[in-house]
Formats: structure tokens, sequence, C-alpha cells
């Protein structure tokens, strides 16, 4: 899958991760060992640890890649990176070369930018050539309205059958979405953290969560929990952030004890799709993971790739083997085996 023409012909505005509200919140976060370094629009943290990064490698089989802490530009937790500066090839330019200089004083493993979709990695690296290229996750995507089917859009038919089937009986049932902010979403927050991780950790990735990350992505203006009740239980949810008329899925989880019953999961993605037209939003961004499913089911992606440059000459016949080890073992992982190593 590549790009398809709704991101290709956009001119890449800032998103939410791009906010200073946003940044503000990831600098108290807690669940990644890093030092902030400059928290501005294009922020730099010196990386130590990271559980999202091991869930890469976890996927990957590669082993650990950074033997000593990373400076990234911008948290590899943000669904996108800083795309907008792709058209100041200045700014480009100087953030790179600082970030170069910082690695070197600080004995880094280089300097990593998360999570750049493929034609603003093309812009970035046209003005500062990366090291290496590395595909990192896809980010999935439906324009609410849009395709032959008013709410699921353009499904195979044998999916799409099943998916209305599963969303008519768990309303059948007597599940509804509820959507919270403020202090009720805060009342949600241990449910949404242990469905989160248990999601996570279930697929053979790390707890990705912590409270006091989650307090301060709630604590947002953007933010909202989403969560499927059944009974008065929480049977799946996440935190939702909505921000120039995108609608973002964020730290998700659902109760694999119900899904053969109640399927939390097709129910809370139909419902939010049936959503998008009446509440304007331009598209729906359905976060990364679980790619297959949600190639099934006709979602559109981007896919993101990461761009490191070495601080160190010597540092290139060390890391560029390791993260080509990442790209090739999430092709596999995620089924798009041949994907070249360049956006």
């Amino acid at each position: 899958m590549t790009a398809t023409p709704f991101f290709e012909a956009q001119s890449y505005p800032s998103t939410v991760f791009d906010t200073d509200e946003w940044l503000d919140a990831w600098t108290r976060t807690t669940i990644e060992r890093r030092r902030v370094i400059d928290p501005g629009r294009a922020p730099r943290y010196l990386l130590e640890h990271s559980p999202f990064w091991q869930g890469l490698e976890a996927d990957t089989g590669s082993g650990v890649v950074f033997d000593r802490p990373v400076l990234t530009i911008g948290s590899v937790y943000s669904v996108f990176g800083p795309a907008y500066l792709a058209d100041d090839g200045p700014a480009v330019a100087t953030l790179i070369d600082e970030a170069r200089e910082q690695a070197r004083e600080l004995g880094a493993a280089g300097v990593m930018v998360y999570n750049l979709p493929p034609e603003p990695a093309r812009q970035w690296a046209a003005v500062r050539p990366p090291d290496v290229f590395t595909r990192l996750d896809t980010a999935y995507y439906k324009i609410p309205g849009s395709g032959p089917d008013p709410v699921m859009g353009r499904v195979q038919t044998r999916k799409r059958t099943d998916w209305r089937r599963r969303w008519r009986r768990a309303t059948e049932k007597g599940v509804k979405l509820i959507e919270e902010t403020g202090p009720a979403a805060m009342a949600q927050l241990d449910r949404v953290l242990e469905l989160a991780n248990g999601s996570a950790v279930k697929h053979g990735w790390p707890a990705l969560y912590d409270r006091a990350t989650m307090e301060a992505v709630l604590a947002t203006p953007f933010a909202s929990v989403i969560r499927a009740e059944w009974d008065g239980w929480t049977i799946g949810a996440y935190i939702a952030l909505e921000h120039d008329r995108r609608h973002y899925v964020w730290a998700a989880g659902t109760d694999p004890a119900v899904y053969s019953e109640v399927s939390p999961y097709p129910f809370m993605l139909y419902e939010i799709l049936a959503q998008g037209v009446e509440r304007g939003w331009d598209i729906i961004e359905f976060g990364r993971g679980n790619d297959r499913f949600k190639k099934q089911h006709g979602f559109d992606g981007v896919h993101l790739w990461g761009l490191w440059y070495a601080a160190e000459p010597g540092d290139v016949e060390i890391y560029r083997p390791r993260l080509t080890a990442v790209h090739d073992g999430l092709l596999i992982e995620a089924g798009y085996e041949g994907l070249e190593q360049r956006p």
C-alpha cells in the first residue's frame, strides 16, 4: 500500500501532534525514559527507552537497535511527526544540523525523525539525506461518507456483511457508545488504561501506557474518552483527539472476553464512522497496528517513515543493518512485503 491520493494532495498542515497543547502534555508524560532537549514545535528528546519502540523490536525479532540513547525529533507515540516543516527547506536543514551536533555532544546514537508520511519524508531527505530510511508503521483512516457504503465505505462484500452483522448483534444486545470529557473522562482512566495495555500485551508488546501519560493527554482540550458500554461495564475504549476537523483514535483497547458475544472493536469502529458526516469530520484517523484487519475492512493507509542520521561516520555501519532489519521485519509483520526501503 502506498499513500493514497487524499494524502498525496495535502500540503501537510500541522496535526494535533504539532499543537502547543499536545507538546506541553508530552513533556509531562512518564512512559518513555527521555530528557526533553527542546520542547518546541519540532521537539527534541534524548530517548533512553520507549515501550513503543520496544514493541517494534519485538515484532521484528531484531533485538535491541539502539544501545545508546538516541536523539529524536518527535515521539514515536505521535502518529505523525512534524511533516508541516517539509515545505521550509532552511528550517529542516537547521533543525537536522543542530540535532546532529547535539547528538555528537551527548554521545547519542544519531538522530531519528519519527513518522513522516512519504512526501514530507522525501522533501526532508532532499534537504538533508538520511543515512537510513525505515518504514515504522502505517496510519489508517477513512473519509466519512465516501465510498459505496454510506458508513463503511469501500469494503469487500463478505467483510462488509460480517462487519454489519457484528455491529447489529452488539446493538441488539444493548451495547452503547458513550463519549465523555473532563472529569467524567478522567473517571474512566483506570479502565481505559487496563484495556489499552491489555490489548498491547495480548499482541506480544509491552504495556504502552501509564497513568501519568493518559492524564496528561486527557487534560488537553482535544481529548475525550469514547467507550463501548454493555450492562454498565466498559468493554472497549479509546482516547479520542479531535482537531482541525480530524478525529484521531489513540490508545485503544477492548475486552477479549466478550468478543465472541458482542464484538466491541467492530461495533466501535462502525459507530464512529456513522457519526463522521454528522459531526463534520473530514477524516477519521484510526491509528496504527492491527494492519491485516484494517486492510481487510477497507481502511486506507499512509506509510510512516523514520529518517535516521548518524552523529558520527562510524555509526552508520553499526546501526544501518539494525534499522534495515526493523524495516524488513515490520513489512513482513504487517503484510507489506517487498516495499522498497525508501518512501
